[in-house]
C-alpha cells in the first residue's frame, strides 16, 4: 500500500532529486533556489520506495497564487489571456497549488498519481485547488475530477 510522507525540501532532498533519472520535474527543482520552494515535498512510497513525488503550494487568499502565476507562468504581455483564471480565483481562499505530481517513469500507470489526488482531496476537503497542465497530463485531471477554467491551461476542483 502506498504512502504519502512529508519531508523537508532542503538541500539534502535537492541532491536527491537531481539524480532522478526520470523524475519530469526533477532536474527543474533540484536547481531552484530554496527561497522558491516550500517548506515541504511530499514523497509518493511504496515499500520503502520512492514512487514519486509532489509539490503543493497553500494559499488563503487568490492574491497569492495570481502573484505567482504571474511571476511564473504567464507572459506579460498575454496576461489578458488568462482573463477566466483571473476571474475564477480573484475571491477565492483557502487554496491548494499543485505546482508538481511527478510518477517515476517505471511506476507510471500503477495509480500512484490517483493515490496522491485522493489524498490531496481528503486532506483539504473544503479547498479549491488549482493546477496548471500541459497538454499530455489534461485527460488525467478531468478523470479526477478537475474542471477547465475557461479557455485556460488551469483547471481546478471544487
Amino acid at each position: 500500500m502506498p504512502t504519502i510522507t512529508a519531508k523537508p525540501f532542503d538541500q539534502a532532498m535537492q541532491n536527491i532529486l537531481s539524480e532522478l533519472k526520470s523524475g519530469y520535474h526533477a532536474g527543474e527543482l533540484s536547481e531552484k533556489e530554496t527561497s522558491k520552494l516550500p517548506e515541504e515535498i511530499y514523497l509518493i512510497e511504496d515499500e520503502n520506495n520512492m514512487v514519486g513525488y509532489g509539490v503543493i503550494w497553500e494559499y488563503n487568499s487568490g492574491k497569492k497564487l495570481m502573484d505567482k502565476a504571474e511571476k511564473d507562468y504567464f507572459d506579460k504581455d498575454e496576461r489578458y489571456l488568462e482573463k477566466d483564471f483571473y476571474n475564477d480565483i480573484k475571491n477565492k481562499t483557502d487554496i491548494v497549488f499543485i505546482e508538481v505530481l511527478d510518477v517515476l517513469k517505471q511506476f507510471e500507470r500503477k495509480g500512484y498519481a490517483s493515490f496522491f489526488i485522493k489524498w490531496l482531496k481528503v486532506k483539504y476537503p473544503g479547498n479549491k485547488m488549482y493546477v496548471y497542465t500541459l497538454d499530455k497530463s489534461r485527460n488525467f485531471w478531468l478523470k479526477m475530477g478537475f474542471k477547465p477554467v475557461g479557455n485556460t491551461k488551469w483547471i481546478s476542483y471544487n
